[in-house]
């Protein structure tokens, strides 16, 4: 109903065109990650077994890491997230999980961390630029490491990261662990990375040449070439992707 009216108001005032110029992109998007989210619920259906031990980087309200918790129930789970509401929130709804109010990254300590109040899932270390314009809160997070905050022989079988363009800083911080390991790691890689200077060689060189991994996309292309993976992220199309052996 509110779609109808919308349209036949844009058509009434001459616009109809400029609309859709706007609604077509935004719609691309919101399919792609649609079909991405059923096949990251897919690929965890697969992959991991009833006592797999996984790591939600930026849970924000928990959609993946409940598949987490129901897919591997006998598994140790572990979930980072900064904003004090949400890690509330998610401390709340899943008891059973080690919630750590922190971001996961290539140092420890503190750093000032971005909440878009009105955009929360923008959220991140830097600011960049954003679809509405934000309402920006800056508040000090905690920082930490994967490769030293682990618990003693911890072995995770699924990394999942959504961090904004921080990516390159989290898996620096965890490339000792995902060498090791070798988990499937799934990541967002988009055009975030841009304010922190993070090119596609960088995240390739880690987790390709340094971890061994192979990169694929959500629908199951690849291994990416390094080509590949910088053609990808210049057409934009694209930006959630998976590493595994």
């Amino acid at each position: 109903m509110l779609k109808e009216i919308v349209i036949n108001t844009a058509v009434r005032l001459g616009i109809d065109d400029q609309l859709r110029s706007v609604c077509a992109p935004l719609h691309s998007s919101l399919r792609r990650d649609r079909i991405d989210n059923q096949n990251l619920r897919l690929l965890m259906s697969f992959a991991l077994a009833e006592d797999s031990n996984c790591i939600d980087i930026g849970a924000h309200k928990g959609a993946a890491l409940a598949e987490m918790v129901r897919v591997a129930p006998r598994g140790k789970h572990i979930a980072y997230e900064p904003l004090p509401f949400l890690h509330k929130y998610l401390v709340d709804h899943f008891p059973a999980v080690d919630v750590r109010l922190a971001a996961a990254s290539n140092e420890e300590g503190e750093t000032s961390f971005t909440h878009v109040k009105n955009l929360p899932t923008h959220s991140g270390l830097r600011e960049r630029s954003y679809p509405v314009r934000p309402r920006v809160e800056k508040i000090t997070v905690r920082t930490e490491t994967l490769d030293s905050n682990l618990p003693a022989g911890y072995v995770p079988a699924f990394i999942k990261m959504d961090v904004e363009g921080a990516e390159r800083l989290v898996i620096e911080g965890a490339i000792e662990t995902i060498s090791k390991h070798k988990p499937i790691v799934v990541f967002e890689y988009g055009e975030a990375a841009d304010y922190y200077s993070t090119q596609t060689c960088h995240i390739y060189e880690l987790l390709h040449n340094e971890a061994g991994l192979r990169i694929f996309d959500m629908d199951g292309n690849g291994p990416y070439t390094l080509g590949q993976f910088e053609e990808t992220y210049v057409r934009g199309d694209r930006w959630n992707f998976v590493a595994r052996p």
